[in-house]
């Protein structure tokens, strides 16, 4: 008995997922065999032809009563000769100083220049904080090597992972 109930059972869940599976067909009425169709391109063209004269016109006020076209392309030019003159690469740099303080900041390339005249240094600012960074290494190597000379001095410098600016 417990069988045939079973069977009953997966019986209807199995018509009942056939039914659900049977794909449904749309009807199609004899009157909707018209399509409604509108023509509204020549309205488009009468748009788009104004926008294009209204845009003509600003630019050529703007060519002809200040002169701004050639003032940005000369600082486009300029741009972008910079951007292709300055490449960079992964580096690290050394930075010995993170603090809010300013005066500190400074003693501190104050206390850098005095143990070493010849490293470069960097102040950044970032809000809240500022940062004074040395050096620009390729490798982690002779980034190690001066970071141990430094640590000495610095008890809270540390190697930072950066974009090196090469020459």
């Amino acid at each position: 008995m417990c069988c045939y109930r079973r069977l009953v059972l997966i019986f209807f869940c199995l018509s009942y997922f056939l039914c659900g599976c049977i794909s449904q067909q749309a009807t199609v009425s004899s009157n909707d065999s018209r399509r409604y169709f509108e023509d509204l391109s020549y309205i488009r063209e009468s748009e788009t032809n104004f926008q294009k004269e209204e845009i003509l016109d600003e630019v050529y006020t703007l060519d002809t009563n200040l002169g701004l076209n050639n003032k940005i392309d000369s600082i486009l030019s300029i741009i972008k000769s910079e951007v292709k003159e300055n490449i960079y690469t992964d580096g690290f740099t050394i930075q010995i100083y993170l603090g809010d303080d300013r005066g500190e900041a400074e003693n501190t390339v104050e206390k850098l220049f005095e143990l070493d005249s010849l490293i470069e240094s960097k102040t950044v600012f970032t809000q809240p904080n500022y940062r004074v960074k040395t050096g620009g290494f390729l490798d982690r190597f002779n980034a190690n090597y001066e970071f141990k000379k430094l640590k000495k001095e610095f008890p809270n410098a540390i190697i930072i992972p950066e974009k090196i600016k090469i020459n």
